[in-house]
């Protein structure tokens, strides 16, 4: 497919050069080609938009087991139901005392102890999803929690434990990217753990990932991810078909007029699902050729090669 691109792109460029209508510009990377050979080489150019990108930090992924969540977050429900019943309990039986003293005193101040007792462990409980989870966990209400435990059973959900170096782009992340085979998924960040990674000097984030996904993320797995940065630059997204690879670069067309084409570098080009962001060389606009920039390639090295 390719050579027969390059081929026809190499015929279409003989045939203009026989009647004259292609020529150099004034400008190695630069080339000038009317209408009429432009549309034989079938040239086809695309308005540029402008676009935003946040900057991203490389970070470690472990996925963590949720057998202990799932615990601790049934021992809470067995606490809190426990609770309800002793305090009605306790408040039945200060009525009943303060009635005529058909319950004692002293059971009544043992049902008051229970309920206390109750209410004590539910505190505890609840401190224990802060200190073992992170204060992210810890805020979630009862259903909230409740639904990310049945999420996690499901496997529908998966808690990602994320460390950089030293803390590295942590600070106020809400999203992180998990590398899975030549893709991607992304998770929200929960809060940050209580578990260090001394190999990195890391507190880390927990991050939640949901969706089909999930089930893939196996408790104990590692992967690389990525911290999106609070922060965004501004630039335009390069159609992929626009690029051209030359010289160890990648390069693209751009319309300088009715007739020329400019070859201009693509600096730092970043990867993104449509195309590539750049920040700078440029703007929102631009008309880059993404159809034709073989034949335009093709004709340029050719009329380089017959000036010298």
């Amino acid at each position: 497919m390719a050579k027969s691109i390059v081929k026809g792109a190499v015929t279409g460029f003989c045939l203009a050069l026989a009647a004259g209508s292609v020529r150099a510009a004034t400008a190695a990377a630069e080339i000038s080609m009317n209408a009429a050979v432009q549309r034989h080489l079938g040239v086809a150019t695309k308005r540029l938009s402008p676009a935003r990108h946040s900057s991203e930090t490389d970070a470690f992924a472990k996925v963590l087991d949720p057998g202990p969540l799932a615990q601790l977050d049934s021992d809470l429900a067995t606490a809190e139901a426990a609770a309800v019943a002793s305090s009605a309990e306790a408040a039945r039986s200060r009525a009943l005392n303060a009635q005529g003293g058909s319950v004692s005193a002293k059971d009544t101040e043992a049902a008051a102890a229970q309920a206390r007792s109750d209410a004590l462990k539910v505190t505890f409980l609840r401190r224990r999803l802060g200190l073992e989870w992170g204060p992210g966990v810890a805020r979630l209400t009862t259903g909230q929690r409740d639904r990310l435990v049945r999420g996690l059973s499901a496997g529908s959900i998966a808690l990602v434990h994320v460390d950089t170096h030293n803390n590295e782009g942590q600070a106020g992340a809400r999203t992180v990217k998990i590398d899975m085979g030549d893709d991607s998924v992304e998770g929200v960040v929960i809060g940050p753990a209580r578990a260090a990674e001394p190999r990195l000097q890391s507190s880390g984030l927990i991050v939640q990932v949901s969706g089909r996904s999930a089930v893939l993320l196996s408790v104990g797995l590692t992967q690389s991810a990525h911290i999106e940065s609070k922060t965004s630059q501004s630039g335009v997204l390069i159609p992929r078909e626009a690029l051209i690879r030359f010289r160890g670069s990648d390069w693209t067309y751009v319309r300088a007029g009715p007739s020329n084409f400019e070859r201009r570098l693509v600096e730092n080009p970043v990867p993104e699902a449509d195309g590539f962001f750049v920040s700078h060389g440029f703007g929102a606009g631009d008309e880059v050729v993404v159809a034709g920039a073989t034949a335009l390639f093709v004709a340029e090295q050719a009329l380089a090669v017959k000036a010298k």
